[in-house]
């Protein structure tokens, strides 16, 4: 399928951490969407720059407990879409989905 022939690294952040409420864009531009991008592409740009040592292409998968992706893990969900049939990407994205709804419940239990 090709899937093999990589490795990921599958990131969920909270856009409310320290860190993503320290991101600030030039200008005085606060648009949440840009900022929220900015930060998710951080966190990629630190895995590429983190990663152990691999002959295989490197892709990090980042996203936010409510689902955003960032450019990058935009792209490779698109590419999983074209290589994969209908049913076994849907049912990844459902079970992601639950995964990441586990997720905010346990941010909120804290």
């Amino acid at each position: 399928t090709g899937l093999a022939n990589a490795e990921y690294d599958l990131t969920v952040v909270s856009l409310a951490n320290k860190e993503a409420r320290a991101t600030k864009l030039p200008n005085l531009d606060n648009d949440p969407s840009r900022l929220a991008n900015k930060y998710l592409d951080s966190v990629a740009d630190h895995k590429v720059r983190h990663r152990p040592t691999s002959n295989l292409p490197f892709h990090p998968i980042i996203l936010s407990l409510g689902g955003m992706m960032n450019g990058s893990t935009t792209k490779v969900f698109a590419s999983w879409k074209r290589v994969m049939t209908r049913g076994t990407y849907n049912l990844m994205l459902k079970r992601l989905s639950l995964c990441l709804l586990q997720a905010r419940v346990r941010s909120f239990e804290l």
